[in-house]
């Protein structure tokens, strides 16, 4: 596996865990800015698949104040397809 693969599998790893701590507003907007920056790596390492993935989830994604998230099991999903795209 190359470096920055592996850098962007070690990412997604991250983001998984991060999106499961997930208990306020503000560190969802931060889980959002961290994928909207692997979004943009993704698409520099010409991996589209995986590109396509976290555009998904960042659509799914609609951080709320004093609200729960609407869409965690769809991020699950999404951040489980990210993660076996990375391997592959």
């Amino acid at each position: 596996m190359q470096p920055e693969h592996r850098e962007i599998l070690q990412e997604i790893e991250a983001l998984c865990i991060l999106h499961e701590k997930i208990t306020q507003s503000t560190e969802c907007r931060e889980f959002n800015r961290r994928t909207a920056l692997l979004l943009q790596r993704l698409e520099d390492s010409g991996l589209s698949k995986a590109a396509d993935r976290a555009m998904d989830l960042l659509a799914s994604c609609n951080p709320k104040d004093l609200s729960q998230c609407d869409s965690i099991e769809r991020a699950k999903d999404v951040l489980e397809r990210l993660r076996e795209l990375a391997r592959e």
